[in-house]
């Protein structure tokens, strides 16, 4: 009985011992650490803070601009984002953004409301029979947004990545192109964030839904198509390290946890 109850404890060291050295050796993913850009000569910074691959919080600095300094903080259901709670540099909530989805985990609707103003908006995203998707909004008060807004997104894809958005309102009509390279998109590890993308598609210029965006021309009818060109540079493991414009109105730079 002594000899069981050895091998017993030898097995269980072992094992041990042999998942201590799988995970040491399993290779840790790469996580945004922090983004530094210039926009059109506006200045920002974002610091990124997870749980695992699970987005927790966003400190951001804008330059320049109404409530430019405070913190997003993420929650999640599951392994999709259900909730964005923003705050200003006094922790007062400022904004908070609810997402849900369908049954086969596409976002379905966002609804962002301000309660200082009681004002509220709902995206609805409608997924189409030709592998497209439009997007409409609904205005109205925190607790409900009935009044439908006279914009309407269409975004079209190919192999999963948007390559055009439509962009039609009472105003204004006009259409946007986008080119992409093939390295590693800086937040693709990110639990959850290719879901809700979509509704900030483009965040500042500098993504697409998996790669990095090298193009974006401009069409609004009945004018010359405006081109916006981006190179990078990358670092070994085939992510941007700095995403930037010929004309330096653009310039992003990107560390990363790994």
């Amino acid at each position: 009985m002594k000899k069981v109850f050895q091998y017993l404890f030898l097995s269980l060291i072992v094992s041990s011992l042999v998942s201590c050295s799988s995970d040491s050796d399993t290779e840790a993913p790469v996580l945004l650490r922090k983004l530094t850009s210039v926009n059109m000569g506006q200045n920002a910074t974002y610091t990124f803070s997870y749980k695992g691959t699970q987005l927790t919080k966003v400190v951001f600095e804008i330059e320049a601009v109404a409530d430019g300094s405070g913190y997003d903080l993420y929650t999640y259901n599951g392994n999709l984002i259900a909730e964005v709670k923003r705050f200003n540099a006094a922790n007062q909530n400022t904004a908070t953004t609810t997402f849900t989805y369908n049954s086969n985990n596409q976002l379905a609707q966002a609804v962002k409301v301000q309660p200082a103003n009681n004002y509220g908006f709902k995206s609805v995203f409608t997924y189409n029979i030709d592998g497209s998707v439009t997007v409409t909004g609904f205005s109205g008060t925190t607790t409900v947004q009935t009044t439908p807004s006279d914009i309407v997104e269409k975004f079209y894809f190919h192999n999963g990545e948007v390559i055009q958005k439509e962009f039609v309102s009472n105003t204004t009509n006009f259409s946007v192109a986008y080119t992409y390279d093939n390295a590693n998109h800086p937040m693709q590890n990110v639990t959850g964030i290719n879901a809700i993308k979509l509704y900030s598609f483009i965040a500042d210029g500098l993504f697409g839904m998996q790669h990095n965006l090298t193009q974006q021309i401009t069409t609004v009818s009945g004018e010359t198509p405006t081109e916006i060109a981006m190179e990078a540079d990358y670092n070994t493991s085939n992510y941007p390290v700095a995403l930037y414009s010929a004309d330096g109105l653009y310039q992003h730079q990107f560390t990363y946890f790994k």
